[in-house]
């Protein structure tokens, strides 16, 4: 690379890591219009230093993500401003190290009695920090191990605790990007690709900085699908259920495996993921748990709205023609949907194979992220990483048009605005559409009659 290219690609660099700890820490989530500039800047930024990665070796790709992984965890105020789905983690931390059930009851309910609840480390500070004080926690066991370890390495502080979070998270991520360089020079792709995720602003803000664990989630579906590609299918089962043991949502993975190992094994590895599954839950497990966590997440399909797509659309009918929000009712059948699709796509998919079952994660998860209530910003963190093994980054420009979502945050009473909702999803929409012409038209190009 050229020294002038070289010197303007590092300044680059120096400036996106000036414009992350500006928006991770001196960028409250209220302020929406200095937020959204500062992400709209980041995303030129990552753009210019994508493209250059084209012409870098891994080692370009390896400094830029240390340099922007790190920054979260360099400021004297650790605690994210972005979110404060945090205390909720620290909560569940601490019942954990005071041998306490977190799914056994909820906050309010260890509030009625201040100094019992002081005992386990559950403070005024954190129960006014938390946004679910109503609700039982949704947080699955490996999450919950995860919430543990930091309690039980700094108990009296949460920064403390943040920190270990953090660091936790910053290994997940260097794990991902190492199984998806293995994974991209296992299929002969093109090594660079992985910059799409590890220079990602909404990978770097909402799970290095903001602390989501869709992080975990994708460290071990990576490590699931390294192992599928490279023959070890049973050992694979292993991170496959750990990663639904951070997040349910890669059960709905399971089918696409039938076309590949075909249906004995495939019952195999899911009796296996299942059951592994189940064991993580034993610490925590009683009947309780089971109702409480169901209850959680019926709440969560049956209650909760935000920055939904299709299921708004659908709404909007539903208050034309009945005159109330028919979440409750269309709730379930947007699930059938979603189980039909997933039905649908597996014995439709063509030529099933270990090189395209990345292509296949993005679409389910697409149909499933379509149909859903909630599309949480972090939410699409999953997409963009599976992305890299494709043809396709629509993955990438949603995650680039996502943060409009926070304009909901402007104020305490949560209004979203519908027209950036609308248009958010509209972006969307017209890239995939134009990718899709796009790979059709590609195949269709019959090349050129050679000379006889």
């Amino acid at each position: 690379m050229p020294v002038r290219i070289y010197i303007s690609t590092m300044i680059t660099a120096v400036i996106s890591a000036g414009l992350y700890y500006i928006l991770l820490f001196h960028t409250p989530r209220e302020n929406f219009f200095q937020l959204i500039f500062l992400f709209g800047a980041l995303s030129a930024c990552y753009i210019l230093l994508v493209k250059a990665a084209k012409n870098q070796g891994i080692n370009y790709v390896v400094t830029i993500t240390v340099l922007f992984h790190l920054i979260p965890l360099i400021s004297p105020n650790i605690l994210p401003v972005l979110s404060d789905d945090f205390y909720r983690f620290v909560w569940d931390g601490q019942l954990l190290v005071h041998g306490i059930n977190p799914f056994a009851a909820i906050p309010e309910v260890y509030m009625e009695n201040p100094p019992s609840a002081l005992a386990y480390g559950l403070t005024e500070e954190l129960f006014r920090g938390l946004n679910s004080k109503a609700y039982f926690t949704i947080y699955p066991p490996v999450l919950q191990g995860v919430f543990y370890l930091s309690a039980r390495i700094s108990p009296e502080s949460i920064a403390g605790s943040v920190m270990v979070m953090k660091g936790i998270i910053l290994v997940a991520e260097a794990g991902s990007i190492w199984m998806m360089v293995r994974l991209l020079r296992h299929f002969q792709l093109p090594v660079w690709q992985v910059a799409w995720y590890a220079f990602n602003p909404l990978v770097i803000v909402e799970l290095s900085g903001n602390l989501h664990f869709e992080a975990l989630m994708i460290f071990f579906l990576l490590w699931a699908f390294l192992w599928l590609a490279e023959g070890k299918w049973l050992l694979s089962s292993i991170p496959f259920a750990l990663a639904v043991g951070s997040k349910l949502l890669p059960l709905m993975l399971l089918p696409l495996l039938i076309r590949r190992l075909g249906w004995g094994k495939t019952l195999v590895y899911g009796t296996m993921v299942v059951l592994i599954t189940g064991m993580l839950f034993i610490p925590v497990f009683d009947l309780d748990t089971f109702l409480n966590l169901y209850e959680s997440i019926d709440l969560y399909f049956h209650k909760f709205e935000f920055n939904a797509s299709i299921y708004y659309l659908i709404r909007w009918v539903g208050y034309r023609i009945t005159g109330y929000n028919i979440i409750q009712l269309i709730g379930k059948y947007l699930a059938l949907a979603v189980f039909v699709g997933i039905g649908i796509y597996t014995f439709l998919e063509k030529k099933p194979g270990w090189k395209n079952l990345p292509e296949s994660f993005v679409w389910i998860f697409l149909m499933y992220f379509s149909l859903a209530s909630i599309v949480h910003p972090w939410y699409t963190t999953t997409l963009v990483a599976f992305s890299v093994f494709t043809r396709f980054r629509f993955p990438v420009i949603w995650s680039l048009v996502v943060p409009l979502s926070y304009f909901t945050y402007r104020t305490t009473a949560y209004h979203e605005n519908l027209w950036l909702t609308a248009l958010e999803y509209l972006i969307v929409v017209v890239w995939i559409i134009f990718e899709v012409k796009n790979q059709m038209g590609s195949k269709t190009v019959k090349p050129p009659d050679q000379p006889v």
